[in-house]
């Protein structure tokens, strides 16, 4: 450890640098059935990286094989295995991260082959909410998920849930808590899920209390700009990242909207993402709530994507299975600011009719933004005035 001068009061001492943690060096590895959906497997792999930094990893390589069958036992077979075990001794890699859901006997057999850790796509994702889980009802979301996750890969006699030496993939419940046995771990899933209900229902009694408040949620993609909305919408200061799931807890702010009588808020969500582990679905049922429970709903779309349209196939899937489909939604094509070739505007508004296009970087759209909101509102909210006007 080095030392660095501090001078105070006339005086010079000497104090510790601090010492900055070594980042685990991760090597990325996807299969694709064929060659044509190599470049699918590409963009996941893209994003698998992006998860992978947001959790603290340094990226090394991605590997892309092209492979018609999974194999049982290894995932990507024997022979490929052996070779990530030489890429791993020759480059000191410290963490094999495959982006799919391996089987436990394959994490086993690729530990075995390896020598270093190896996590798969879920994991990573519930490393990432661990971390990023501030408030309470947050980090029991995380916990009971990742129990949920770990139980049935569970074998055998002393359990080792947990890889000495921590790091990726290990955050979370903690080491003792998940080095205790089944009985002990399904009780604790008991005690976490009693807890949520608990939370559901005064989340509940809260809503109805406010019956005459109209309710609109902001839901989407991970990192499309939901937050960076939410504040020129409410004026609010939610904290902005350009992080894959800065926010996991609701929040709602009220919701400025010119000459409107009833009082209106907007709550912000978790994003989605593809493959969102079902573990954390349901886990985060009470906090999707506030999307269940809104009059409308404004999907944020990250319109430079060059995804994008599979990405509203993702979050429309999503929203179907926390119950949210048939409800009025408006969807928000943001960052324009982004477009080099602004006619894609057009066609998309073909394709979806109650569309919006803004920048929440530059403001572009906004006031539009506001008026779509009121219009939907008043559709959605027959004798609006009259209504308005006994509150």
């Amino acid at each position: 450890m080095g030392k660095d001068t501090l001078q105070t009061g006339g005086r010079i001492f000497e104090v510790d640098k601090p010492v900055e943690k070594k980042k685990e060096r991760a090597l990325l590895i996807g299969v694709a059935s064929s060659s044509r959906d190599r470049w699918v497997e590409g963009d996941r792999l893209e994003e698998l990286a992006q998860l992978a930094e947001t959790a603290g990893a340094d990226v090394f390589e991605k590997i892309l094989q092209i492979r018609e069958e999974i194999d049982p036992a290894y995932y990507v077979g024997k022979g490929k295995a052996r070779e990530l075990a030489e890429l791993v001794k020759a480059f000191d890699i410290d963490l094999l991260i495959f982006d799919a859901e391996l089987s436990p006997s394959q994490v086993r057999n690729l530990e075995a082959i390896t020598g270093v850790k190896v996590i798969d796509r879920t994991e990573l994702i519930m490393d990432i909410f661990a971390q990023h889980a501030r408030t309470s009802e947050a980090k029991i979301q995380v916990e009971l998920a990742q129990l949920l996750y770990r139980l049935p890969r569970l074998t055998g006699k002393g359990l080792e849930l947990s890889r000495l030496g921590g790091g990726i993939g290990t955050r979370g419940p903690g080491e003792k808590k998940l080095e205790v046995d089944r009985r002990r771990i399904k009780d604790r899933i008991n005690f976490l899920k009693k807890k949520l209900m608990d939370i559901e229902r005064t989340k509940n009694l809260q809503r109805k209390r406010r019956r005459k408040i109209l309710k609109v949620s902001l839901v989407g993609y991970t990192n499309t700009g939901k937050s960076s909305l939410m504040n020129l919408l409410t004026s609010a200061h939610v904290k902005v990242e350009d992080q894959l799931f800065a926010t996991l807890d609701a929040t709602t702010r009220v919701l400025h909207i010119p000459d409107f009588p009833i009082r209106t808020v907007l709550s912000d969500t978790v994003g989605f993402i593809e493959d969102l582990p079902p573990g954390l679905i349901a886990s985060f049922r009470a906090t999707l709530g506030v999307a269940r429970e809104a009059d409308s709903l404004l999907h944020v779309i990250d319109i430079s994507h060059h995804r994008l349209e599979e990405r509203i196939k993702i979050v429309d899937k999503v929203l179907e299975e926390i119950g949210c489909s048939g409800k009025r939604m408006i969807r928000v094509f943001n960052k324009i600011d982004l477009l080099l070739d602004r006619s894609i505007i057009e066609r998309l508004r073909d394709e979806y009719p109650e569309s919006v296009y803004v920048s929440a970087k530059t403001g572009e759209g906004i006031e539009e933004l506001r008026k779509t909101v009121k219009r939907v509102l008043e559709e959605i909210a027959p004798g609006l005035q009259k209504l308005g006007a006994n509150l």
